[in-house]
């Protein structure tokens, strides 16, 4: 590309473009190959620019200058479909350069990245340059796609206000010892409740506490429980339980079902799967 008379400076570099040369920096300095370098238009591709216009090279041309690359031959006199050489830094001219320079498979790669990128920023990316966008406390370096990104933020040194101020007082709940010992009776009787109930056993509480009866138990397997006259409470832990009740006025519970006694006296058969059977008078127990 061929221009006239003095060229005009180049344009101050944004932050994004600043970070798409470095990025393409670092990689073209990866490379071990010989044989590979961008055309103008993938270099100038990977900064947005769709057609190598003098516009478009020198803001390429800009940002690579910033991050220490050079290009032969210079952006401005390539012409279009021309292979250029990217010379990162640290690298000297000659075969060397090449050497490290020519392997561009992962530039490739950044380059296509870069070009992704600047598609959705925009060609003109808006921001300001690389030396006014720094913001006055922290430091920022460029992110581009498969760079790293340092952030060093401000401490924050706004004073909370009274108003901002969240009560969390949490409210504590005490138990007394009282407490602790319903709670562990209740469980103790809910395991036992549990044991009973898995070896198929039932209980029956027999309460003559208002007026005294006659009473006879025994298991139906001809152990005698109890005979005689009842005149408080007892409870009776079986397999299998059989009653003769004198007094109807008798309160009988069932695993703390209460049982009707229809009248004086009353028998019962009580097993957990049958549940409570009437019995005739003549075999009740001690009949």
């Amino acid at each position: 590309m061929e221009s006239s008379g003095q060229r005009p400076p180049d344009p101050e570099v944004p932050l994004v473009d600043a970070g798409i040369a470095a990025e393409i920096a670092r990689a073209a300095a990866r490379g071990r190959g010989a044989d590979r370098s961008p055309t103008l238009e993938q270099l100038l591709a990977a900064f947005g620019e769709r057609e190598p216009t003098e516009a478009a090279r020198r803001r390429v041309r800009a940002a690579l200058q910033v991050s220490g690359m050079g290009v032969k031959p210079d952006l401005l006199d390539a012409e279009p479909g021309q292979r250029l050489l990217l010379l990162p830094p640290g690298v000297p001219s000659g075969r060397s350069r090449g050497r490290a320079l020519g392997g561009l498979l992962a530039l490739a790669a950044v380059l296509a990245i870069a070009v992704g990128a600047a598609a959705l920023i925009g060609s003109g990316s808006g921001g300001g340059s690389a030396g006014d966008d720094l913001p006055a406390t922290g430091t920022t370096t460029a992110r581009v796609p498969g760079a790293s990104t340092t952030t060093t933020a401000a401490p924050d040194t706004t004073a909370s206000t009274p108003a901002e101020t969240t009560d969390t007082t949490a409210t504590t709940t005490t138990t007394t010892p009282a407490d602790d010992a319903a709670a562990q009776r209740a469980a103790r009787r809910r395991r036992q409740a549990a044991a009973e109930q898995a070896q198929g056993l039932v209980t029956v509480r027999v309460d003559a506490s208002r007026v005294p009866t006659f009473l006879c138990v025994d298991d139906g397997a001809g152990t005698e429980l109890f005979n005689g006259t009842l005149d408080g409470v007892k409870v009776f832990t079986e397999r299998r339980v059989r009653l003769n009740i004198g007094l109807a006025s008798t309160r009988v519970t069932v695993d703390g079902n209460a049982l009707v006694l229809a009248g004086s006296p009353a028998g019962f058969d009580i097993t957990r799967r049958g549940g409570a059977r009437e019995l005739p008078l003549g075999q009740r127990p001690c009949a």
